[in-house]
């Protein structure tokens, strides 16, 4: 008898500990959608008696989990428009993909987190034009990695005001399309689930 009480002292015990110790594997997989909307500026070289107009309207949109308070998946799509070409060449060169991103985040208030992303994105590059001779048009398509910062604001649990500068490098081919890297920044909601 002695025995049954004592093993049904340790099973309370267990069974009580169990709450303090849960939250380290806790995995909240909260889901998450997002757009955003700004000015993408590329750092393409114009051609010679050419001027060219390197920044445009961009957006994306994105979806991902919330993996814990700290990390995020992110998969979206980016427009980051066009760069104009003007003078003895003209076209332009548009730049839109699919992104795959990391993002961590650090809460420095309830409301308040800093953002820090990373990751791959299949981006297309595409000129038109007769900077694109003897072509009408060359594209190509290719991954190209990125890095960003942000902040994000939360209005309520599930709707937050986010900000975010990102860099993609190295989108396009040097021999056809030709390469830059692109500055991004946006402004946008995002609503968790």
């Amino acid at each position: 008898m002695h025995k049954m009480r004592l093993a049904a002292a340790v099973a309370s015990a267990l069974a009580l500990s169990t709450p303090a110790s849960a939250g380290f594997f806790d995995l909240t997989l909260a889901p998450f959608i997002g757009a955003s909307a700004g000015q993408a500026t590329s750092d393409i070289t114009c051609p010679a008696a050419t001027s060219c107009d390197d920044s445009d309207l961009a957006w994306k949109v994105y979806g991902g989990l919330e993996v814990n308070e700290y990390l995020a998946m992110e998969f979206g799509y980016v427009d980051m428009g066009s760069v104009k070409y003007s003078g003895a060449i003209n076209g332009s060169r548009d730049v839109s993909g699919v992104t795959a991103h990391l993002v961590g985040t650090y809460a420095l208030t309830p409301s308040f987190m800093l953002i820090g992303t990373g990751g791959l994105n299949i981006l297309n590059a595409e000129i038109r034009g007769t900077i694109a001779a003897p072509y009408s048009s060359v594209n190509d398509t290719d991954i190209a990695w990125s890095l960003g910062l942000g902040a994000q604001y939360n209005l309520t649990k599930s709707v937050g005001l986010r900000m975010e500068w990102e860099r993609y490098f190295n989108v396009g081919d040097a021999g056809g399309t030709g390469e830059a890297d692109i500055d991004l920044i946006t402004a946008g909601v995002a609503f968790k689930f």
